[in-house]
């Protein structure tokens, strides 16, 4: 039987690996892993498979003669590791897991601060909003690609400049350095590729916002969904914090930024026809300085054809092409959850058709009738607005 250990080299110095670790090298025939860290603890010049590619892994200890193997990953086992996806294509073998020190865990103790507080994301190789995740956070910590510039910069233009700083850079190597300061103050320097950051904003903002008052919104002259009825469109959405949403028919985008702030680490495609609607859809992303909400001028669905596949969709307006947009999103997603909005019985009565030709689960219609005091002479009256039906549903599963 063939054994393997999967070991976390903790930094890449070796003074950061784990005695089990060692140990555990020590008594391998073989190293697999990225080059750097086989080059990082290889000092007995054992053979080496250098990879980080689980399948190249796979197939190299399936087609090799080798008992006991050693696959080597960077920082801990546990955080933002290849350990994740190369566990599932080894179940034949004996596997053992060593944890490593993570680059959180060495940073913070560089810096004498704590994390078990601290959101933690990684930019290395990824899109993530780190403008979301530190308005929303006193502390965030990123793995990153070097790019802190560009990470400052885009802080800094979210009017996030004030927030403090740390970065990591070359962390346990001889040419480790640790620079602190103001977003704005980093943003045009330069760092190299092993670099880590840890973001302090006093003044973080820990509510969701949902129900944002209409006159909060840059308007013009674009019909806009109004705030209540937005806070049950919200609540039949059912949103995660990684969800990919289509807002089609985004009018002025008040779905869209509620929706932004939501679905923090997603996106939000904000699909329009009208140039006019587009461009404030553009102004209240600025507004509400969100990273997240990708404007997307054109007929759905048309469009939608060359975007990510969608988890959600709300649909606001479908200029008489409501039937090919759920087909559209269906063949996207077959169980995407869908909510639209309708004010025509018309409307409404094509979405229900649709939604059980289409085999839709979970169907539910709510009306809301909303109306608003305002005040005549000395009085209140109460001021109606047009009713409107919400029908939600999720495409079929099985």
């Amino acid at each position: 039987m063939k054994n393997v250990t999967i070991i976390g080299v903790g930094m890449g110095n070796t003074d950061t690996l784990t005695i089990e670790g060692k140990n555990h090298i020590d008594k391998a025939e073989v190293l697999l892993g990225a080059k750097r860290m086989i080059e990082s603890v290889n000092t007995g010049n054992k053979p080496s498979f250098p990879s980080f590619d689980g399948n190249e892994i796979k197939n190299f200890i399936q087609s090799s003669n080798y008992v006991n193997y050693a696959v080597l990953m960077s920082g801990d086992t546990g955080f933002y590791s290849g350990t994740t996806s190369l566990l599932p294509l080894l179940k034949e073998y004996e596997v053992k897991v060593i944890p490593g020190i993570s680059t959180v865990s060495y940073f913070c103790s560089k810096l004498k601060l704590s994390w078990e507080d601290a959101f933690l994301l990684s930019l290395h190789g990824r899109e993530e909003n780190i403008v979301q995740a530190v308005r929303q956070h006193m502390k965030t910590f990123a793995l990153t690609d070097g790019k802190i510039n560009a990470i400052c910069q885009k802080l800094t233009r979210a009017g996030l400049g004030f927030v403090q700083v740390y970065v990591g850079e070359n962390l346990s190597y001889d040419k480790e350095r640790i620079v602190k300061g103001t977003a704005e103050e980093i943003q045009h320097m330069d760092f190299a590729p092993l670099s880590a950051v840890y973001i302090i904003n006093s003044d973080y903002e820990a509510k969701f916002r949902i129900g944002i008052p209409d006159d909060e919104f840059i308007r013009g002259a674009v019909p806009m969904t109004k705030s209540e009825i937005r806070a049950i469109i919200l609540s039949k959405l059912k949103l995660k914090e990684d969800s990919i949403l289509y807002d089609i028919g985004a009018g002025t985008g008040s779905v869209s930024v509620e929706a932004a702030f939501l679905a923090k680490r997603g996106v939000v495609y904000a699909i329009e026809q009208k140039e006019e609607a587009i461009g404030l859809i553009e102004k209240n992303k600025d507004k509400f300085k969100l990273e997240n909400i990708i404007a997307i001028p054109g007929t759905a669905p048309e469009v939608m054809e060359n975007l990510e596949k969608p988890d959600f969709a709300f649909i606001g307006g479908s200029k008489g092409n409501m039937e090919n947009i759920i087909k559209s999103l269906l063949n996207k997603n077959p169980g995407i959850r869908l909510v639209i909005t309708a004010i025509a019985l018309e409307t409404l009565t094509e979405v229900l058709r649709l939604m059980t030709e289409f085999k839709f689960e979970e169907v539910e219609v709510v009306q809301a009738a909303i109306s608003k005091a305002q005040k005549v002479g000395s009085y209140h009256m109460l001021m109606g607005q047009n009713p409107v039906f919400i029908v939600s549903g999720r495409g079929e599963t099985t």
